[in-house]
Order: C-alpha cells, then structure tokens, then sequence
C-alpha cells in the first residue's frame, strides 16, 4: 500500500535506480558513491538529482541515513533497527545484525509513556582489517 506522500510523488526511474542500488548493497554508500556508480548508466544524473532523491527515499521510510563518515552521510536500505560499527581509518560502515539492540534500549530506562520511532546505535573504532595494519 503506497503512504500518502508516496501517492504525491512521481514515480522516477532514477529513484528507483538509487533505491535499487542501495538495496543491492552492504557497503552504506555516501551520495557520492552513488552519484559514481550510476553515473556510468545515466550519463544525465547530477549529483544534486542524487542527493534529492536519496532526501525523498529517507521522508518515504524507504532508506535510512546511518552516520557522517569523513563529512559524507552513509546510507542504508535496511531500515530495520540495527547497529552499524564505523571503522575511523578506512571508513567502513559494517552492519551488526546479532547485537541485541532491544536489550541496549531497554538499558536506557525510559518512561512508560515514551514512544520509540527508531533505533539506531552506531560504534565508532577500528576494523580488523585496520587494526592488523597499525
């Protein structure tokens, strides 16, 4: 069942290029990956059309925007709630599907008449592939 705002909004073959690329991937692209990615294919894409449509899939709940990675936002297709670890040397964003964020929260002790939208923890540190190099 398509939201309201979805209703309003024009379909678009870059936007459903965009959330297609991100659901086909793990690696939580910048809008500039994308934008050098599909620009190969779409030989008309702009990084601003891709920053647009990556504003109006994040308002549709379609795809999340993770963290700031070297002043570049990360995006995400999976909008399920799950911690994402950032590696501070390379940058890489890597999913944590098997930490308990429910416990995390519970741990957090709000009050009963808090309504949680999201949860998204994000851990900053270095990847094992960084730490074997230092």
């Amino acid at each position: 069942m398509l939201s309201t705002a979805e209703k309003k909004l024009r379909n678009s073959a870059v936007r459903n290029s965009i959330y297609e690329y991100l659901c086909g991937t793990k690696e939580h692209p910048s809008a500039e990956m994308i934008y050098n990615d599909l620009k190969g294919d779409n030989p008309n894409l702009s990084l601003g059309t891709v920053y647009r449509n990556l504003k109006q899939l994040e308002e549709l709940g379609r795809i999340i925007r993770v963290t700031n990675v070297n002043n570049h936002e990360r995006y995400d297709a999976n909008c399920d709630d799950h911690v994402h670890f950032v590696c501070e040397r390379c940058g890489r964003v890597i999913d944590m599907m098997d930490a308990d964020i429910h416990k995390a929260t519970a741990a957090c002790n709000l009050s009963g008449g808090a309504k949680i939208k999201r949860i998204q923890i994000v851990i900053d540190g270095t990847c094992e592939e960084c730490s074997e190099t230092i």
